[in-house]
């Protein structure tokens, strides 16, 4: 019995031990991917662990490509919604095709990678996202690809101005790509708009859903206020 017993405690402490080796090699595998992530992407501080915090890093192996890092806060409930067709320069009106997704809730803050590529090919220019498990493409087409260096680029972030945060009730415009040249002025909602042949990807909080679903028809909501809509990077 005592032989069984010796026996029984030898294997415990070797199969705990092969477990600590193999968790101990996990952390430091993990510990090196870190650091690694760390010096290639840069670090962000952290203030205010109550807002949105996102920061453009540039990849330079995929030009032109822009990636940035959301760090969400805890149990903030969102939309991502991309789409192309006409888009104004100020403002999120956008009619023609579009895609939305919502997440669910987190108990914890977390990071996630937004990546966005263009892509420009023959007539039109692609632009690839991933975001969260899941990817897509929105286009706009008949472009003159002559005219592709001439497209206005609006971020929300910009790696030259470094990271910003954002109240967990922002509409976030991602990104807003337009041609200039494909200006047509007309009437949305009674109001005079000028439309542009482009595409728009967006993050928007639960609780302004039915505000951007609003700013998106060209509809002004009642009450609305600015800081509900967050402006691209440099122009603050």
């Amino acid at each position: 019995m005592k032989n069984k017993l010796r026996l029984f405690t030898i294997l415990f402490f070797l199969s705990a031990g092969i477990a600590l080796f193999n968790l101990s090699t996990k952390n430091n595998r993990l510990d090196a991917e870190i650091k690694r992530l760390q010096v290639e992407l840069g670090r962000m501080s952290i203030d205010d662990v109550n807002r949105v915090h996102l920061v453009e890093i540039e990849t330079v192996d995929i030009p032109p490509e822009v990636a940035s890092k959301v760090i969400r806060v805890a149990g903030y409930d969102f939309g991502f919604f991309s789409g192309e067709g006409r888009v104004t320069d100020k403002g999120i009106y956008k009619s023609g095709g579009s895609s939305s997704s919502w997440s669910s809730p987190q108990p914890k803050a977390t990071h996630k990678l937004l990546t966005i590529s263009l892509q420009r090919q023959q007539d039109q220019l692609n632009v690839h996202y991933s975001f969260d498990g899941s990817s897509g493409t929105t286009s706009f087409r008949d472009v003159d690809q002559d005219r592709f260096d001439e497209f206005v680029i609006q971020k929300l972030v910009s790696s030259s101005q470094g990271p910003r945060s954002f109240s967990q009730d922002t509409i976030l415009p991602v990104l807003k790509i337009y041609d200039p040249s494909t200006a047509e002025d007309g009437t949305v909602k009674d109001k005079k708009l000028t439309t542009f042949a482009g595409c728009l990807i967006l993050m928007c909080p639960k609780s302004r859903e039915a505000v951007m679903k609003q700013l998106r028809d060209g509809v002004m909501p009642s009450g609305f206020e600015p800081n509900w809509l967050a402006t691209e990077a440099g122009n603050e």
